[in-house]
């Protein structure tokens, strides 16, 4: 029995849902590169195995029969862990993770005792039991969710779970003073909960957060998805889309760094405003 196959078989124990990634090999040139065959994968050893699992997260099972089956063809196979049921907050130290972490811990006060993970790219995952009823979604950190370097994996999403191999050479572990057989998830925060969920409640950012977004501009990684957030905000208050192309476009030279190209901003516009057209369309078709 392999490490993964015995990891796999530990974690849908304890009813968690799991499936296989592609993992980490060593290249002819003697660097570690992703098993999906491609030298310059950019997700190189988190991306589904589409040869055992074609739909990917969707097939994540706790089925035992199947879960060997998965890492008994694929021994070196990463794990995927399915999340929703559990939402991790994946803190990314290299985009300052651990600093928003701080900043935010020092406001509401130290996260409760519960299971974390060391990831191989040197984070950390904190996992939580999600409040009763509020569904927790997916959030980037760096595209206007909760904080810079600090993403959010819950329904609809995956972890890559211990012992898998990350990119760097290093592998992801259970925190020995976090780990699972000794500390359970812990309810998550309440402060943390209506910080990921302010958007649904209250439509969207808060008045403060839209003029910071405009004065102080975002930098590469969180580009499209502002300028999709500011179009959506413009066209929900019936700015012509015209006009909001031109702001946009504006907006994206002067903010944005570096700017992206004038043909991306185009392409993002029009997509929103088409999202924002079949809206309005299927809201008056409703109020007839």
């Amino acid at each position: 029995m392999t490490d993964r196959l015995d990891a796999a078989l530990y974690l849908i124990k304890r009813g968690a849902k799991v499936f296989p990634l592609h993992g980490i090999r060593e290249g002819a040139s003697g660097r570690l590169v992703c098993t999906c065959g491609n030298p310059t994968c950019e997700d190189a050893g988190k991306h589904p195995m589409a040869k055992l699992a074609p739909r990917g997260l969707t097939n994540a099972t706790s089925n035992e029969g199947i879960v060997r089956h998965w890492f008994t063809t694929a021994p070196f196979a990463n794990i995927g862990l399915a999340t929703g049921p559990a939402v991790v907050l994946d803190v990314d130290p290299r985009h300052g993770g651990d600093a928003s972490l701080d900043a935010l811990e020092a406001e509401h006060g130290p996260l409760p005792e519960t299971t974390r993970a060391l990831t191989g790219g040197g984070g950390q995952h904190i996992f939580f039991r999600p409040p009763a009823g509020i569904e927790i979604r997916n959030s980037a950190g760096d595209k206007g969710g909760l904080a810079p370097g600090l993403d959010i994996r819950g329904a609809g999403g995956y972890v890559v779970a211990p012992p898998s191999l990350h990119a760097s050479g290093r592998s992801y572990a259970w925190s020995v003073d976090h780990h699972p057989d000794d500390v359970v998830p812990a309810e998550m925060p309440l402060w943390l909960v209506q910080a990921l969920t302010r958007d649904r409640a209250g439509g969207g950012r808060q008045t403060s957060e839209w003029r910071r977004l405009v004065i102080e501009g975002v930098g590469d990684g969180a580009r499209n998805h502002s300028v999709a957030q500011l179009t959506g905000h413009l066209l929900r208050r019936y700015v012509d889309p015209g006009v909001a192309h031109e702001l946009v476009q504006a907006w994206n030279q002067a903010r944005c760094r570096p700017p992206l190209k004038p043909e991306e901003v185009t392409k993002t516009v029009g997509s929103i405003a088409r999202k924002e057209l079949r809206r309005r369309e299927a809201r008056d078709g409703s109020r007839r």
